[in-house]
């Protein structure tokens, strides 16, 4: 749900609401007095925060220069020479990322050597942060940076609620030909004959990729390209009801989602690099939901098959009586949770929210 349409139901409904009783008017003076208390811890957390980041900085520093040391003149052509690799495979290890990193976006995520974060006010976290991604020269861009700034406000002190206002990416300067975030698609030519087989004609379509997904522009009230409105729906498992949406609840969507995977690379990325990149930092998969579901299947097969009428007179469970074989577990499991702060709730694979580091 979009702010303005969260801003316009909370009036209404101060505006119908009944005269609360003298014992609720009461009890709401005794949560505003505790309200008072909690914005002054929370102003005490945040003054820990920016004392405790300068501390911190140094040992990021000193990380982004191991991981670009070269062992030899020899040295891969990456971003991340003692690692190659590094950040991208942090980043798949990630139950946020596993859709939105696709084959194409590998080989220019190689070239990522370092992700840096601030917050956009240090006396007021909730009003945002930037994420900065650095790049080492490569075939497929000019830049060598590319940030992305979430404007943020509280939506809610009850509940540490936090809405996106605006989300900001830099335009990625694609080379020429080098732009994954696209496809050639062969172009039907109209007529027959030999002559009109052998001429080709290509277009370029829109195709998912991270740096088109993520690098992307999102403000309330904008219109949304056509490849924009397709990924709101497909995260939203809604194709079947597509005419029944509009551009500000799709948008409004696309932000909320975007905010939370922009906090998980804030809080879980970011900190805990190394650890995701060796899988420690990942989730376990949770072997009892898969022997449900597989025990689950198995009863529907034995349904199914009872159903039908038995072959040559004989009854059976069906045609083999095995049950079916055993799934693959998926990747991601159970979500991810950053260390705590009273601002924001732990993140999780995208539709839940992240924690402020």
């Amino acid at each position: 749900m979009g702010i303005a349409k969260k801003d316009e139901k909370a009036e209404r409904a101060a505006a119908e609401a009944p005269e609360d009783p003298p014992v609720v008017k009461q009890l709401k003076e005794i949560c505003d007095e505790y309200s008072k208390i909690e914005k002054e811890f929370e102003k005490e957390v945040e003054l820990l925060q920016i004392e405790y980041t300068k501390k911190q900085k140094p040992l990021l520093q000193q990380r982004k220069e191991v991981l670009l040391k070269a062992e030899g003149e020899n040295a891969p052509a990456t971003g991340t020479p003692a690692l190659m690799g590094f950040w991208l495979k942090a980043m798949q290890n990630h139950p946020a990322f596993e859709d939105l990193v696709q084959e194409w976006d590998e080989p220019v995520l190689e070239f990522l050597q370092d992700i840096t974060t601030a917050p956009l006010d240090e006396s007021d976290g909730n009003k945002g942060f930037e994420l900065v991604f650095k790049f080492a020269p490569n075939p497929y861009f000019e830049n060598t940076e590319l940030k992305k700034v979430y404007e943020t406000e509280r939506g809610s002190i009850y509940n540490g609620e936090i809405d996106a206002k605006e989300i900001k990416a830099d335009v990625l300067k694609w080379n020429t030909g080098k732009d994954i975030t696209v496809e050639k698609i062969a172009k039907k030519v109209k007529g027959g004959g030999a002559k009109k087989a052998k001429q080709k004609k290509e277009k370029e379509e829109a195709r998912p990729s991270f740096f088109r997904d993520f690098f992307r522009n999102l403000k309330p009230g904008e219109p949304l390209p056509d490849d924009a409105k397709e990924q709101a729906r497909m995260m939203a498992d809604d194709e079947e009801e597509e005419d029944d949406d509009d551009d500000e609840d799709l948008i409004a969507y696309l932000m909320e989602n975007d905010l939370e995977i922009g906090q998980c690379v804030r809080d879980n990325i970011i900190p805990w690099a190394v650890r995701w990149y060796t899988g420690e930092a990942a989730p376990e998969e949770d072997d009892d939901d898969d022997e449900d579901e597989e025990e689950e299947d198995y009863d529907d097969d034995d349904d199914e098959d009872d159903s039908e009428e038995p072959r040559k007179g004989k009854a059976g469970r069906g045609r083999s009586g095995a049950p079916p074989p055993k799934k693959e577990k998926e990747k991601g499991g159970k979500k991810a949770t950053p260390k705590g702060s009273p601002e924001q709730k732990p993140c999780e694979a995208p539709k839940e929210e992240c924690k402020q580091q």
